[in-house]
């Protein structure tokens, strides 16, 4: 590993997490330590105690029964036989001189004592062992002390300190370990998506952050990123097909406006033909203004901007009313235009976007059938949700064009003669999207229906 990536890996965050949680479970460790030090160590102490107190009481009573000589014959024969570890006795006469015992003389201690025992000749070079005794002073004046070997304890504290040394020194070897592999994971995820980055970048907004198929937070976070990645693309393909369609399609406008003015002052002689150009002019204007303001109407809608303002609002008496009033119309162009609306269906939303979504709907079925037709307009509830349907009898839409439709400019080869600027259905699915309505095209044999859907 290079010395770059080992201090990039050193310096990431899950390395520093790992070593976070390293150090509180060493110090979760030591005060485990302290407390199982502590309490066992006052364990082994009290238990060592009340073995040599209960000793020290059951010679004391062979004393009151048999006497000095009879408590030293006791001794002696538990010095010879011992059952329950290395004990050591003493016991001395009033004056101070040892009847029993493999303890030297000392002076008279009642109670727990902690002492090292005098050298004697023989074991000058030996280590003396540090012993606890618990002493009493019997009735006739003598001294009795029963002892244990105190380094039990002191082996058994170092034992504990030797485990806990052990454990925290492979807990922290493992949290090191854990870091560095965490970390070089973490790695090669940023690095992955640092390299898909760059790719988009530099102009692939195809690219996309591979998922593992985890479904951990890591996961959720690279789907999260992938849907904005898409959204983006699919925006920057919008735009850039908006760039292309207003190129194309607005190149005729601009050209007839550009001809009536030259023919205004080229040929125009009389004020008539000055205001028949200008009003010409103006006509051409009013419907590239108008096509612009369709475009940022769509442009407003995609972005949400008007989410903030939804409200609840009763649909069914919204298309009634748009319903109403477009009978008159469709009587003056000889069309039928029925309406079928369930009553009490609502919907959170914005009343005009809806109100301007609804009224592109029949326009569109109005304008591009032929009289005679029937367009039908109905609202009903569908399980949980509810279907909006405008649909006509009329020649319908040729099945491959069908997804064509609902994007800027495009328009049928049999419109291209009508007015009008192909941006009535991108209006439409902008405005359905905005709302979370699903938008179908359905062959009704004949005629189409212009289906939207809530779930």
């Amino acid at each position: 590993m290079s010395s770059a990536r080992l201090t990039r890996l050193l310096r990431s965050a899950s390395f520093r997490l790992a070593l976070v949680y390293a150090v509180l479970f060493i110090v979760s460790a030591g005060a485990l330590f302290a407390t199982v030090y502590v309490t066992a160590s006052a364990a082994m102490q009290n238990d060592m105690s009340a073995v040599l107190r209960t000793e020290a009481l059951q010679l004391a009573e062979v004393h009151r029964r048999s006497g000095l000589a009879g408590l030293a014959e006791q001794i002696a024969r538990r010095m010879n036989f011992r059952t329950r570890g290395p004990i050591f006795y003493l016991l001395q006469a009033p004056n101070r001189r040892v009847v029993v015992g493999n303890l030297p003389g000392m002076p008279p201690v009642n109670g727990v004592i902690d002492f090292v025992p005098e050298r004697s000749t023989a074991e000058a070079e030996e280590e003396r062992p540090k012993l606890m005794g618990f002493g009493i002073t019997l009735s006739d004046g003598s001294f009795l002390l029963v002892a244990q070997d105190a380094n039990r304890l002191a082996d058994m504290q170092h034992a504990i300190t030797r485990a806990f040394a052990w454990a925290g020194g492979l807990t922290l070897l493992l949290a090191i370990a854990g870091g560095v592999w965490l970390g070089s994971t973490f790695l090669r995820r940023i690095d992955t998506i640092t390299r898909t980055s760059r790719a988009i970048m530099e102009g692939d907004l195809s690219a996309r952050i591979p998922v593992r198929g985890t479904h951990d937070e890591f996961d959720q976070l690279v789907t999260s990123l992938n849907d904005m990645l898409a959204r983006i693309q699919q925006l920057m393909d919008g735009l850039r097909q908006v760039s292309s369609d207003i190129a194309h399609d607005l190149r005729t406008p601009l050209g007839r406006l550009r001809q009536h003015l030259e023919d205004a002052r080229e040929r125009a002689k009389t004020t008539a033909d000055f205001d028949a150009a200008t009003e010409a002019a103006i006509a051409e204007a009013d419907g590239l203004l108008e096509t612009f303001s369709a475009l940022l109407r769509i442009a407003q809608v995609e972005a949400g901007a008007q989410r903030s303002g939804f409200a609840m609002l009763d649909l069914s008496a919204l298309v009634r009313s748009i319903g109403d009033a477009y009978q008159p119309s469709a009587e003056d162009s000889q069309h039928r235009l029925q309406i079928h609306v369930e009553d009490g269906v609502s919907l959170t939303g914005d009343r005009q976007l809806l109100a301007q979504m609804v009224s592109n709907l029949v326009e569109n079925a109005l304008h591009h059938t032929p009289a005679g037709t029937t367009v039908s307009l109905g609202l009903r509830r569908d399980g949980a949700g509810f279907s909006l349907e405008v649909a006509d009898d009329g020649p319908g839409i040729p099945e491959a064009e069908r997804d064509k439709v609902f994007d800027r400019f495009y328009r049928l080869d049999r419109s291209r003669s009508t007015a009008g600027s192909g941006l009535g259905l991108a209006l439409v699915k902008a405005i359905a999207g905005l709302h979370g309505l699903s938008v179908r095209l359905e062959d009704r044999k004949p005629g189409l229906a212009v289906v939207l859907g809530a779930p």
